[in-house]
């Protein structure tokens, strides 16, 4: 049997790890160290925050959490580790591992977290291969030094609650799920949307932020359905279940763990070509990609506008352009019924038998698990 100590992260991705362990595998979490991705952080995490910072910036200059445990092999989800035990990170950008944006351009702390990892008895788990990406080239030519310290894991989704949707086949309805209205391209998911609506029988799931102005503007549209986020998760999950297509054009997203629910829902999808996201929806096999204006990444996988200047722009200036590719995209799937019902079928089986499946990611996990046990003990 083999012991992990885990120290879990805020995102619902690792409640995914957590919960289905490999065979032979336990977790043990370490509660105290736990990360937070919700914005409202309780007062004694934002204290340990400020102090980890304090530590790894002044003392280390390395983005490494000192854990100290009795289990196997350390997993840290989002941050490395200092420790002399084997240990494995995860991450769905190198800003993660080097600690925050700003440190980019640090060459110092770039230097200083490759010899933290060539030193370290580790494994790094990039989310996707254009995390794997921007890692490369942050590092630039020191990369070759610690590449082999790397390998792509793909988060995993379970099905066991996640029955096939039941709507009836001839009737469309496009699902639009998330927090974030701007980052998100909510104005235009509903503009493209309302002059599809035009032509065809179709319905439109919207749930978001959405600003009450937007709002006001498609109310004479009665095919779009309003729903305020946050809701309850059974009640998106019943959403899924009602729908059949799934939408969501995003500018920031570094995986987007709402689209492999989408994929355990077997939907199609439609989304577009923004970092790991095209890893994810499979060009015209589980959906269609198109082509946003602008987006938060270059062609290097590196940043180059932050979230807070996306929704600036988004506010600002409307994609036409993406408008129309998104109109596009649903009128192909509206007209295309077998192609759609292939995507669909695809999806499902991403997260059943394929590269998002629990039983994949496992068998990759206690791969990684049993090598670095046998190399350092």
């Amino acid at each position: 049997m083999i012991h992990i100590c885990f120290r879990k992260g805020g995102h619902p991705a690792y409640e995914e790890i957590f919960n289905y362990p490999p065979d032979g595998v336990i977790y043990h979490e370490i509660k105290f160290l736990r990360g937070m991705e919700t914005p409202f952080v309780p007062l004694k995490h934002k204290i340990k925050r400020f102090l980890f910072k304090v530590y790894s910036d002044i003392f280390l200059n390395v983005n490494a959490v000192p854990i100290f445990c009795r289990g196997d092999v350390i997993y840290s989800c989002g941050m490395m580790v200092k420790s002399n035990k084997p240990w494995v990170c995860d991450f769905e950008h190198v800003v993660n591992i080097i600690g925050g944006l700003e440190y980019r351009e640090n060459l110092r702390r770039i230097r200083v977290t490759v010899k933290h990892i060539k030193k370290s008895k580790c494994k790094l788990l990039p989310w996707s291969f254009a995390a794997l990406k921007s890692a490369e080239y942050l590092f630039g030519n020191r990369f070759k030094e610690i590449k082999d310290k790397f390998e792509v894991v793909y988060p995993a989704m379970h099905v066991d609650k996640f029955p096939k949707k039941t709507n009836k086949k001839d009737e469309i309805v496009f699902l639009y799920v998330n927090r974030v209205f701007w980052l998100k391209c909510g104005l235009e998911t509903l503009l493209a949307f309302n002059e599809v609506s035009k032509k065809y029988d179709a319905k439109m799931i919207f749930l978001s932020s959405t600003p009450e102005d937007i709002k006001r503007k498609f109310i004479e549209n009665k095919n779009v359905i309003f729903i305020d986020a946050p809701v309850q998760r059974e009640k998106v999950f019943e959403l899924y279940r009602s729908a059949n297509v799934f939408v969501l054009p995003t500018l920031s997203d570094t995986f987007g763990f709402v689209y492999l629910e989408a994929l355990a829902f077997g939907l199609p999808i439609i989304a577009t070509r923004v970092f790991a996201v095209p890893e994810i929806v499979e060009h015209e096999k589980n959906g269609l990609i198109v082509e946003p204006e602008y987006q938060a990444y270059n062609e290097k996988y590196d940043y180059i506008l932050t979230p807070e200047r996306i929704v600036e722009l988004s506010k600002n200036k409307i994609q036409y352009k993406l408008v129309e590719r998104l109109k596009e995209a649903m009128i192909w799937i509206i007209e295309n019924d077998r192609e759609r019902e292939k995507f669909g079928k695809h999806s499902r089986y991403l997260v059943e038998k394929g590269k998002f499946s629990i039983d994949y990611r496992n068998k990759k996990l206690k791969e990684i698990f049993e090598k670095l046990i046998n190399k350092y003990y």
